[in-house]
């Protein structure tokens, strides 16, 4: 029953299905039961196709373990041809995902390294366009038997696996009476704070905590955000299910201070944790621990280096109240504040679609063929919204105040 709600939350809150519209699913192996809930919730909502875009984490670990090395910084060209004609044809695009994860040496981490720079980097004008909401789009999460272990390594996989779909379909409201109502609602919420957030025009933000003391000026006429978006053309969707964020744009120049992450960073199937980034002028100048595997995410452009998104998260938000570290960011970010390096959403800024590339980089958004969210939140943070001559309490020991 819940999975079938599951579906149904995906495609009438996530991508709002319509009459004629095209739908594209990627998915792994694991979860060819929900792709079979959504596709039959999308064909009853007047879906015209529902594509399928398989990806399969075991073959991708075959191609870091056994390729050549002298393909390693080639990306298929007709690889992300035919991604952007999904993309430029309308399809909305429905990702499930669950993080993966490698025990392996050194050596085959540089390897993956290489890889995933490299498809980042080809991939980018893809990216960018779906950030753009060009198209109707959602990313959401569905247990695989090694994400479950990694979660619940205490159960049983089989336990595991029943113990994390018990959690998902809490957190994405799928096990209640009326899913959809209980997002409407959601989103309700969301777009109160975040009107709040809009009336202030805040100058910067401040994270102070017992781990984090950073200062992020905002562009001028930022836009937060919370809960579901518009694509260009007006079609409201929800870009990731669950959302407990309000986001917006900082100026990329002006970042200083330091963060320590407070949820895990999974990189190249690496588990980070502990981790201090320390800013000057916008850029990460320095990490602490020294660490390979970010040093070459920071590396894949100038803008990995920067800031592309802030966002604020509720300490007592639906999926903090777990206590579970899902080692996914699309959970883990839902349960803290969070900063992301790398590409910034065009529709947090005012008037973005009529300004252009040189007068948006002059305001201050970052661009990067990457974007990667890193939780620096916890119950005793702070933020602060900065004015001209006031400094405003937006959360205090990551609680709203306002």
């Amino acid at each position: 029953m819940y999975l079938n709600n599951y579906a149904k939350v995906i495609v009438n809150i996530g991508v709002t299905v319509e009459k004629g519209d095209l739908i594209k699913i990627n998915f792994s192996p694991e979860h060819l039961p929900l792709v079979r809930e959504i596709s039959k919730e999308a064909y009853k909502s007047g879906a015209k196709y529902v594509a399928l875009d398989l990806r399969d984490s075991e073959i991708e670990m075959n191609r870091v373990r056994y390729l050549e090395q002298e393909f390693l910084g080639e990306f298929p060209k007709s690889e992300v041809e035919n991604q952007f004609n999904y993309a430029r044809s309308g399809y909305s695009t429905i990702t499930i995902v669950a993080p993966t994860f490698s025990d392996e040496d050194s050596d085959w981490v540089e390897r993956a390294s290489i890889i995933n720079k490299t498809k980042s980097i080809a991939m980018s004008p893809c990216r960018t366009y779906g950030m753009e909401n060009h198209n109707k789009w959602v990313v959401v999460n569905a247990p695989t038997k090694e994400w479950a272990m990694q979660v619940f390594p205490e159960h049983k996989e089989s336990e595991a696996i029943e113990l994390l779909w018990r959690y998902i379909f809490d957190i994405t409201k799928s096990n209640e009476p009326n899913p959809i109502s209980a997002w409407k609602q959601q989103d309700f919420n969301l777009k109160k704070i975040a009107e709040k957030l809009n009336n202030y025009q805040f100058s910067a933000l401040r994270y102070i905590s017992e781990k984090t003391d950073l200062i992020v000026s905002l562009v001028k006429n930022h836009v937060w955000l919370g809960g579901a978006e518009t694509t260009r053309d007006g079609k409201e969707f929800m870009s990731n299910i669950p959302v407990e964020e309000v986001w917006t744009m900082p100026n990329k120049y002006h970042v200083d201070g330091y963060v320590t992450i407070t949820k895990p960073l999974i990189l190249a199937g690496q588990t980070i944790q502990d981790l201090q980034l320390f800013f000057e002028k916008g850029k990460v100048t320095k990490i602490e621990p020294n660490n390979q595997v970010v040093i070459d995410f920071l590396l894949t452009d100038d803008g990995a280096r920067m800031i592309g998104e802030v966002a604020l998260v509720s300490a007592s938000s639906s999926i903090a109240k777990t206590g579970i570290t899902f080692k996914s960011t699309l959970l883990d970010e839902n349960a803290a504040c969070h900063i992301a390096l790398g590409q910034a959403y065009i529709d947090t800024i005012l008037d973005s679609d009529v300004k252009t590339e040189e007068e948006l980089t002059k305001l201050g958004m970052n661009r990067s063929a990457v974007h990667e969210d890193i939780m620096i939140g916890d119950g005793s943070m702070n933020v602060y919204g900065l004015l001209e001559q006031e400094e405003i309490l937006i959360m205090e020991n990551g609680e709203w105040k306002i």
